[in-house]
């Protein structure tokens, strides 16, 4: 009996961190994870975790069964999938059962996983020879002779008809013998580090504990917001300086020393006419924005996603704000990355919480929010954001000098007095950028516009920001550069 407990507690323990591992994905945006259900009771026998995602993504919601067990004198195999003891159904049964029930129960594509670290026995045939890399079935166990019989051993012990099987078999992946516990700690570890989480091993105990105590407490559905909250609670979050990053100079004006050693050099200020003193500085003719400068920003991107899972980037560097823009349009929030910013010394992060009191309003007082007439036709609209001092009629003026049509003008500003204190903390830099992308987006859509002309007076923080959270906002974001006197145009986000 007592080796029982001992075994039911290290696969009580396994399934626990398997199921924090999963619900980590929460935290990492890409993933589009809406819910993670713990003890799923609308699951059937598939009821240890379940992710759902958000519907844009139309990706199956993945059921879980996790099975750990302390020793490895077993291996799985069709078999010991078809295996009833004490009359009791198999395993492969009771996934029939719960496939049927959300199937019937539950909206959209569905996909049932076993994971276990036991292995595969090598020397079943359904397995070497029906069993894809990715876990799944492959289509030749329908198919090919050979297999007719451990087929037609499935059918008989479902009692099920050829298509339904075909149908329940496409929906399973089999994760086995790939993740030990020492393997699921290890990337456990790498995932909360990766997340500015403590990988420490207090922080892994603490993570099947929070577990647990979710299940006694009955709660069961787990959001975003949960996560969060519970990281604070339990003080998971490492201290700022420690977390594993990436750190970035971006440079267009002037190259300075910084504190932080680069893993990463943009340097643009040779592109740019003039000296660095010089205001309204304008690209060199042979150099592009859009060729040449943004290019390298993709690179950088692709590098980055190639190498590391890491997703804070500590960006330090003297720079023009359409570059800043660029920069935080390119590694966005809806990427999974988290950027830092030094603004005068203080470090301010994307990822911080928005502050209640920052409002941003429509800067004319007499507009709707349908935004000033220009042309009132055409495809493309301009959005003005002051922030440092007042651009309204420097972007009017523009405009009139336009020969593209523009359709509309929103002017927008914080609703406190502009200049170089109007911004005074990373919330109010995260409300600006917020609320401002629910302006914008909700005029380009009342415009049913394809291309945003962005004009911006403010910060080097704030356009970054800006970018950071401008994701699904216009087919085409044209930057608009301030040359002194005038406007041009500079990075085509798309």
């Amino acid at each position: 009996m007592a080796n029982q407990v001992i075994a039911r507690l290290k696969g009580d323990d396994y399934q626990h961190l398997y199921a924090w591992w999963l619900a980590l994905e929460l935290k990492m945006p890409q993933r589009m994870v809406r819910r993670v259900c713990i003890e799923d009771a609308e699951a059937g026998s598939m009821d240890d975790v379940t992710i759902e995602y958000e519907p844009e993504t139309l990706k199956p919601s993945r059921f879980y069964q996790i099975k750990y067990h302390v020793d490895q004198r077993n291996q799985y195999s069709s078999d010991v999938l078809m295996a009833r003891t004490r009359e009791r159904s198999s395993l492969l049964q009771k996934f029939w059962r719960s496939w049927k029930l959300l199937r019937d129960s539950k909206p959209g594509p569905i996909e049932l996983y076993l994971v276990s670290n036991w292995t595969w026995d090598r020397h079943d045939m359904f397995f070497t020879a029906c069993v894809d890399e990715n876990g799944g079935i492959k289509a030749s166990f329908f198919e090919h002779k050979e297999h007719s019989e451990v087929h037609g051993n499935w059918l008989s012990h479902l009692d099920a008809g050829p298509d339904e099987l075909r149908e329940f078999a496409g929906c399973i992946r089999f994760k086995i013998g790939s993740t030990g516990a020492d393997d699921l700690r290890d990337l456990v570890a790498e995932r909360m580090c990766s997340l500015g989480l403590r990988p420490d091993e207090d922080a892994l105990l603490l993570a099947v504990s929070i577990v647990r105590e979710w299940i006694k407490a009955s709660k069961k559905d787990m959001y975003l917001h949960d996560l969060d909250e519970l990281v604070r609670k339990h003080d998971l979050l490492l201290p700022q300086g420690q977390e594993p990053c990436i750190t970035v100079h971006l440079n267009t004006i002037v190259r300075e020393k910084y504190e932080l050693e680069p893993d990463y050099v943009i340097d643009w200020c040779d592109y740019f006419e003039g000296s660095a003193a010089a205001k309204g500085r304008q690209l060199q003719p042979q150099y592009d924005w859009n060729e040449h400068l943004l290019p390298e920003l993709e690179r950088l991107k692709c590098e980055l996603g190639a190498s590391t899972s890491m997703r804070l980037i500590r960006v330090r560097g003297k720079a023009r704000l359409s570059a800043w823009f660029a920069f935080g349009h390119m590694f966005r929030d809806a990427a999974g990355y988290t950027l830092e910013v030094d603004q005068n010394g203080v470090l301010w992060r994307t990822s911080d919480r928005k502050a209640d009191g920052f409002r941003v309003i429509v800067s004319d007082q007499g507009s709707n929010f349908d935004g000033e007439i220009i042309d009132g036709s055409g495809t493309t609209v301009a959005v003005g954001i002051s922030v440092t001092g007042t651009i309204d009629d420097a972007v009017r003026e523009h405009l009139h000098e336009r020969s593209e049509e523009i359709a509309a003008l929103l002017l927008l500003r914080p609703e406190r007095e502009l200049g170089r204190d109007c911004i005074r903390s990373t919330g109010d830099l995260v409300a600006l950028a917020d609320e401002a992308k629910d302006m914008v987006r909700a005029f380009v859509r009342r415009w049913r516009a394809t291309k945003l002309l962005l004009y911006y007076f403010g910060p080097l923080s704030g356009a970054c920001f800006l970018g950071h959270r401008f994701n699904a906002v216009c087919q085409e974001i044209q930057l608009m550069e301030d040359q002194q006197p005038s406007y041009s145009p500079s990075f085509m986000l798309r």
